[in-house]
């Protein structure tokens, strides 16, 4: 017997099996393709203390994550050389604070320091400034007036009767 195609129908039960063997030849061959990258990316990003300062020692900031113990135990095994002369046990004790909800950085770049206002830092200066000032004049003016006493401020000032205004004839 021969199909439209011209093939036998003893060759196209044949074919059957064959097109299931090689479906499941190529999953299986898509699978494994798939889970090696997976297996060499975990095992070159081991969660490592010393992994973790010589990130940040490379590049000035932590570009992978690392847990909390391990931060913490990069932060005691950090060579003298390395923490007196980078900044690496800063920027891994932020993301550690970071991590445990203490802190404002984030992985991967440093934190940056803001107060939340708008108002640059030289400028509050003035203004804290002038206010003192402000209140400083207040106060001598106020003891300046008390000084004077009561008896002043009856007589009317300087050009009031008792005064050392000019003559009221004149």
């Amino acid at each position: 017997m021969t199909g439209s195609c011209g093939y036998t129908t003893s060759f196209v039960h044949k074919l059957a099996p064959m097109i299931r063997r090689a479906i499941t030849v190529l999953a299986c061959l898509c699978l494994v393709s798939a889970a090696v990258p997976v297996a060499i990316a975990a095992g070159a990003t081991s969660d490592t203390p010393s992994q973790a300062i010589a990130d940040c020692y490379s590049h000035s900031q932590l570009t992978a994550h690392y847990s909390t113990a391990t931060l913490r135990q990069a932060l005691v095994q950090m060579p003298a050389d390395v923490r007196e002369y980078s900044d690496c046990f800063d920027v891994i004790e932020r993301q550690l604070f970071a991590q445990q909800g203490g802190g404002s950085g984030s992985s991967g770049t440093p934190a940056a320091s803001s107060s939340g206002s708008v108002i640059p830092t030289p400028l509050l200066i003035v203004i804290v400034l002038l206010a003192l000032a402000a209140v400083t004049f207040g106060a001598l003016a106020i003891r300046r007036r008390r000084a004077e006493g009561p008896d002043d401020a009856a007589q009317g000032g300087p050009d009031g009767p008792g005064g050392s205004g000019p003559p009221a004839g004149a």
